[in-house]
C-alpha cells in the first residue's frame, strides 16, 4: 500500500463480470502458500511485548452494542482530528485495521476471533453500496464520547471526505481479513451471513472494476496509477478470495477462475513493474528506476513483493533486490526512523529477517520495544494499528488456554465515557 500518513491486505462468490473479463485466462493455478509466514519463523518479539501490543489492539475497538460504531477499530490511540468545538474524532481506516487484525489472529486466534467477527461486521455495514467507491470501505471517523460516526467531520477538508487513499489495496485487505478469520477457526456462519457475503462479493467486484491491462489494478477510478506495493497486496487478495470461494462457499470452479486472475495479475506485475536494467521494482507503472536515496516509496517498495509473495517464482531475485535496496540504509533503519515523517515501518524488520539479516531485525525490535513500551506514552503515534501485522509476524503464538500476561483493560470506547 502506497500510503503512510493516514494509513490506509479476502472472500466472495465468483462474479460474472470478473469471469467474463478473464474468460481467456488459464483456469488452473497452483494454490499459493498462506500469507501468515513470509519467511522462517523467528520469535524476536517476546511474550511481554506481544501481549501488550494485543492489549492495545483491544483498546482500539469500539464496544457499543446497538450503535453503528460497534466493532469499529481505531487507527491509533490518539485523536486524529479535533473539530472547532474541541471534540475529538478517531479515524477508522479499514486498510490499517485489517492488517492489524490479520497479524493479531496469527498469534491469538481463540482470543481475538470475536473481535475479528465484530470488525468484519462493521465493514459489512459500512462498505460503499454505490458510486465510485462501491465495494470499498472508505475512511470513517468516530466522535469520542457519543460515538457518532461521520465520513466528513467538521473541520476536515472536503478533499479528505468520503474517500480512501487507495481502493484496490483497501478492498484486497477486506478479503485478506475474511480469509484469515476462516483459516484461524472463524465461524462459517459469520461469512455466510447474506450481508457479509454481499459485502465480500462487492469487495471482489471492486477489484475487478479497477483492473486494467494485464491484470493490473489502478489505485482509484480517478487516480489511475498502478503501484507495485498495491499490486503485491491485490495479488494476495485474489488468492485469499479463491480460498474463501473454495472453503467458505464450496465453489471450487469459481476458486480456480480467481486463482487464474491472481496468476494473470502477478504475471502482469512481473512483466511491467520490474525494471530489469535497474534490477529493482518501479514504484509505479510508468515510473523510472527507483531512487536509492529515497526511503519511501522507492526503497520500501522493494520489500512488498518479498513480503506478499508477488515474485514467488524467483525468490532469490526478490531477496537480492531488497538487500541491494536497503544497503545504503544499513545501520540507519535499524537504529532510528529513517523515514522523514517518522513512521516505524516494521515491515522492513520482517524483510530483513526474510533475507538473512536476523541481527538487523533484532535491533529494530529492541528499539521499537523500548519506545512502544514506554510507560509515559506506550504505543504512541506514529504507531498505528496496521503495524501489528508485521510485529506479530515476528512473535510466537499464545498458548491456546493461557491467559495473556497483560489482559486488556475494560473497554474505553463506550457511549458513556470519553476515549483516552
Amino acid at each position: 500500500m502506497r500510503s503512510r500518513c493516514l494509513l490506509v491486505l479476502v472472500v466472495v462468490l465468483a462474479l460474472v463480470p470478473m469471469q467474463a473479463l478473464w474468460a481467456g485466462a488459464a483456469v488452473a493455478a497452483p494454490q499459493p502458500p498462506l500469507p501468515d509466514s513470509p519467511c522462517a519463523a523467528a520469535a524476536l518479539v517476546d511474550p511481554l511485548f506481544r501481549d501488550q501490543a494485543l492489549a492495545v489492539l483491544e483498546r482500539l475497538v469500539v464496544h457499543a452494542p446497538g450503535q453503528a460504531a460497534d466493532g469499529a477499530v481505531f487507527s491509533h490511540q490518539s485523536a486524529g482530528h479535533v473539530d472547532g468545538q474541541g471534540r475529538s474524532w478517531h479515524q477508522v481506516s479499514a486498510y490499517q485495521a485489517n492488517l492489524g487484525v490479520i497479524g493479531a489472529l496469527r498469534v491469538a486466534p481463540r482470543r481475538l476471533l470475536p473481535l475479528a467477527a465484530a470488525w468484519l461486521g462493521w465493514q459489512a455495514r459500512h462498505i460503499a453500496p454505490v458510486g465510485a467507491p462501491r465495494g470499498v470501505v472508505i475512511d470513517h471517523w468516530v466522535r469520542a464520547g457519543d460515538l457518532a460516526e461521520s465520513t466528513c467531520p467538521p473541520g476536515i477538508t472536503p478533499q479528505g471526505c468520503g474517500t480512501v487513499d487507495a481502493y484496490d489495496s483497501t478492498a484486497a485487505s477486506t478479503l485478506l481479513l475474511a480469509d484469515a478469520y476462516l483459516r484461524h477457526g472463524g465461524d462459517l456462519r459469520v461469512l455466510r451471513d447474506p450481508a457479509m457475503r454481499q459485502a465480500l462479493e462487492a469487495a471482489a467486484s471492486a477489484l475487478a472494476g479497477l483492473t486494467v491491462a494485464d491484470g493490473l489494478t489502478v489505485a482509484t477510478p480517478t487516480h489511475r496509477i498502478v503501484y507495485t506495493m498495491d499490486m503485491a497486496e491485490v495479488v494476495a487478495g485474489w488468492r485469499a478470495w479463491a480460498r474463501l470461494q473454495r472453503d467458505a462457499y464450496a465453489q471450487p470452479a469459481s476458486a480456480d477462475n480467481t486463482l487464474a486472475t491472481a496468476a494473470r495479475a502477478e504475471a502482469g506485475a512481473r512483466a511491467r513493474l520490474w525494471d530489469a536494467r535497474a534490477g529493482a521494482w518501479r514504484v509505479n507503472l510508468g515510473a523510472g528506476a527507483p531512487q536509492q536515496n529515497r526511503w519511501y516509496p522507492d526503497t520500501v517498495a522493494q520489500a512488498w513483493p518479498l513480503l506478499w509473495g508477488l515474485d514467488a517464482e524467483t525468490p532469490e531475485r526478490t531477496q537480492q533486490t531488497w538487500r541491494r535496496a536497503v544497503a545504503p540504509w544499513q545501520g540507519a533503519w535499524a537504529q532510528r526512523n529513517v523515514d522523514p515523517a517518522g513512521f516505524w515501518w516494521p515491515a522492513v524488520a520482517v524483510a530483513a529477517l526474510c533475507t538473512g539479516d536476523e541481527a538487523g531485525a533484532r535491533t529494530w525490535v529492541a528499539r521499537a520495544r523500548q519506545r512502544w513500551l514506554d510507560p509515559a506514552a506506550p504505543f504512541a503515534w506514529p504507531f498505528q494499528v496496521g503495524d501489528l501485522l508485521w510485529l506479530m509476524w515476528m512473535a510466537s503464538a499464545q498458548a491456546p488456554n493461557k491467559d495473556p500476561a497483560f489482559p486488556a483493560p475494560p473497554p474505553t470506547h463506550n457511549p458513556r465515557g470519553e476515549s483516552p
